[in-house]
């Protein structure tokens, strides 16, 4: 399992039997260790090995080895088959290890989410594209996308929350003097209480958490309550992103903009002379953050849970789409300043 932490409490974690494929007919996939998928879902019958794509269908109890190739699916490989193919160490862990019956549901909430990200930043660029073509309401267009991805971005933290809470309450701890308590379903519960942001060490506290997860709360907590404070001014009080302004350079809002003129990302590059700045690197932060969190709590779970080996064991899980290289160069922009005439 993974390397133990010497200042938290070693945990173990429980299986759930929820398997709908009878283990001999997963014992066909040379990949898979079948073995150790009792109770754990597996994510993906394809795989890419050897230069070549190897799909499997369920038949009923049965699984039918078919040839063809993905479009839009995650896949095992040693290596992405494609560039634009994205590898994602939340995603590949969850996957591999942490892929227990009872998130299954969540997972698939969060596939999805990645997916509609990627096309979101698909749209906005087609919008910049065909500007003229749309005419005057690109505005209204743009504003409406915006708050979507405002909206996925808050359901990926609530479906980590989820995520993190059936695995807290899943497990068993080597020590039993702790007290463990059940953690909420939401983020936002799990940060607040009584309205205000937990501080570091009210985790644990309240919840018996160990300190790197405690940590971990700590470090997306005013993130998260920025993305919280704007999606329900949308949602709840029918306020909207302020005027996006088309420029021939891309799209752009003044600079005092909440929440992204909180977010630091702005620099000269990304301001045009009337006090407009680009919204690309905005909303690529917007996204970045989100996903940096579950990048992070792949990399702090293990720390203080002990997870089994992997169930495709020397293969990594990509994922294949129709936008892709979109979702890659999001940190591009950020990174390079980019507008969207680049």
């Amino acid at each position: 399992g993974a390397g133990r932490s010497e200042a938290a409490p070693v945990i173990e974690a429980l299986s759930h039997q929820s398997m709908n494929i009878p283990t001999s007919e997963l014992a066909k996939i040379s990949h898979v260790d079948s073995a150790s998928l009792s109770g754990r879902f597996l994510a993906s019958l394809t795989f890419y090995s050897q230069k070549e794509w190897e799909m499997w269908v369920p038949a009923g109890n049965e699984l039918i080895k078919t040839k063809g190739w993905p479009a839009e699916a995650f896949y095992f490989s040693e290596k992405p088959e494609h560039e634009d193919d994205i590898y994602s160490h939340f995603l590949n862990f969850l996957a591999q290890r942490a892929n227990f019956s009872f998130i299954q549901k969540p997972y698939s909430g969060l596939v999805d989410d990645f997916y509609n990200l990627s096309a979101a930043l698909a749209k906005l660029e087609h919008f910049f594209k065909h500007k003229d073509e749309i005419g005057s309401g690109i505005s209204r267009i743009v504003s409406t996308e915006i708050e979507y991805i405002f909206s996925v971005c808050r359901s990926i933290f609530d479906l980590l929350q989820e995520i993190i809470s059936k695995q807290w309450k899943n497990i068993r701890l080597l020590d039993e003097n702790i007290d463990k308590k059940d953690l909420p379903e939401t983020f936002s519960k799990a940060i607040l209480f009584k309205g205000e942001p937990r501080t570091k060490g009210q985790f644990s506290e309240r919840f018996g958490l160990p300190e790197q997860i405690d940590s971990f709360y700590c470090r997306y907590t005013y993130f998260f309550m920025s993305l919280r404070a704007f999606r329900d001014n949308v949602a709840h009080r029918g306020s909207s992103v302020d005027t996006i302004f088309s420029t021939e350079k891309g799209f752009a809002v003044s600079s005092e903009t909440k929440p992204f003129s909180e977010y630091g990302v702005w620099t000269k590059d990304h301001q045009l002379p009337n006090d407009l700045c680009s919204l690309r690197p905005a909303i690529g932060y917007l996204i970045h953050q989100t996903l940096l969190a579950c990048e992070d709590f792949s990399q702090t779970i293990p720390t203080v849970i002990r997870f089994p080996e992997e169930t495709v064991p020397g293969k990594h899980l990509f994922m294949r789409g129709f936008f892709g290289k979109h979702l890659i160069g999001n940190v591009k922009a950020i990174q390079n300043s980019e507008w969207w005439d680049v």
